[in-house]
């Protein structure tokens, strides 16, 4: 009876919360393009935050035939825009590898510009260079955070405990602070 009673009560939710799990349950291509218009921006923006526009697009377009792939592997555990956040770090970490530029990534600096220079524009333009020249771990975790996803969602999509979350989104932040701090001097 109870188990009766979770499953008519998933089904009653799940239409409006979670098109992710009726289109793996279901098949049905509406609630597959209703999930990618619920997070196809929020994904990519994601991705261009880590990688160059170009290859957040592949990678974004390479998330949703995965989960068109993988549909019947979709179980409703959390959120569905970490699962899908998950496939795509998981893409991004292959390309990367699959490039050899793991290393480039994490090494890479920007050069510093007098803050007389800058309009409101181009010091958002700066910032969005800064964090893009965070090493990737950090970058990656305060990109999330900057999503909106929680210290446990963060911790589930990169498979680490959200201590090491923290630990990342608090040297992230102290990088880019020490940043402001020498450009604005």
């Amino acid at each position: 009876m109870l188990s009766s009673l979770k499953v008519w009560r998933a089904r009653a939710t799940s239409n409006v919360e979670d098109p992710l799990y009726e289109y793996a349950t279901t098949g049905k291509v509406k609630h597959l393009e209703q999930v990618i218009e619920r997070y196809q921006s929020d994904l990519f923006h994601f991705l261009k935050t880590q990688t160059q526009a170009a290859s957040a697009e592949d990678i974004c377009q390479k998330t949703w035939l995965k989960v068109i792939e993988k549909k019947n592997a979709y179980r409703q555990q959390g959120h569905p825009k970490a699962y899908l956040f998950q496939i795509a770090r998981n893409l991004l970490i292959d390309s990367i590898r699959a490039s050899g530029k793991l290393s480039e990534l994490t090494d890479s600096k920007i050069g510093m510009t007098n803050s007389n220079e800058f309009t409101k524009a181009s010091e958002e333009q700066w910032l969005y260079q800064q964090i893009a020249a965070l090493p990737l771990l950090q970058k990656e975790a305060l990109s999330l955070q900057l999503e909106g996803f929680s210290l446990a969602e963060i911790a589930q999509i990169v498979g680490a405990t959200q201590e090491t979350v923290k630990t990342r989104i608090r040297y992230a932040k102290e990088t880019l602070k020490s940043q402001v701090g020498e450009n604005h001097e």
